[in-house]
């Protein structure tokens, strides 16, 4: 032991005589980053570290120049086709570059929607669209949409001491789906603006529920 001591301050000596100051910082600052990201890369992570080695591998191999022609050659593709496939459903229209110097009367405002109306799309109607619009087929749902539009269409649900109507609604569609999974009194919720922001949302209190219980990495 005395002799690998010996050997380790025989080269200590070595390395300060034979390297400047900032050599020797430079160096010992690489050597200390470099044994961080290996100890973090085989120990700070919950992934099994094959998976780890297969991403990594995965994404130097993604930078190799012929990979990333190939990826920008489908990514191009695919880019052309989805704009091709838009365009139809729009051809022949002028597109407003900017706002007019003169505002819209009624009818040129109407004339203008109604052809935007116009432009091809998918029949919703016929119920074979999912998870875009939601419509019952030869029923009279479409017009009570219409006149429940017509009463709420001007209200401002970010403002709940504005509109009380509003907010006695989503307290109470709250409280209904509280209900519904035997929520107690302690039970709250919000209303979002669709399905999307609601899974967000999910996850979002979940994660937080985990932080509180020391899960600083859970698992989706």
């Amino acid at each position: 032991m005395s002799l690998l001591k010996e050997k380790i301050r025989l080269l200590n000596e070595e390395l300060r005589n034979s390297l400047s100051p900032l050599q020797l910082i430079t160096i010992t600052t690489l050597v200390t980053t470099f044994s961080i990201s290996i100890y973090r890369f085989l120990f700070v992570n919950d992934e099994d570290i094959s998976k780890r080695i297969q991403e990594t591998i995965f994404r130097l191999v993604r930078r190799l120049p012929s990979v990333q022609r190939q990826i920008a050659k489908a990514r191009d593709e695919t880019l052309t086709s989805i704009c091709n496939d838009i365009a139809k459903s729009v051809a022949g229209h002028t597109f407003s570059l900017a706002l007019p110097e003169k505002g819209l009367s009624k009818d040129e405002l109407m004339h203008k929607l109604e052809r935007y109306h116009s432009f091809e799309k998918t029949d919703v109607k016929s119920g074979q669209v999912s998870g875009c619009v939601y419509k019952l087929p030869k029923s009279d749902m479409t017009a009570v949409y219409h006149q429940i539009f017509n009463l709420f269409g001007d209200s401002n649900p970010l403002h709940v001491d504005v509109f009380p109507d509003i907010r006695t609604m989503e307290a109470e569609v709250v409280r209904c789906v509280a209900t519904m999974f035997h929520g107690d009194e302690n039970v709250c919720g919000t209303m979002t603006s669709g399905g999307t922001e609601s899974l967000l949302m999910a996850c979002k209190t979940y994660r937080d529920f985990a932080l509180s219980k020391g899960i600083t990495k859970p698992e989706m």
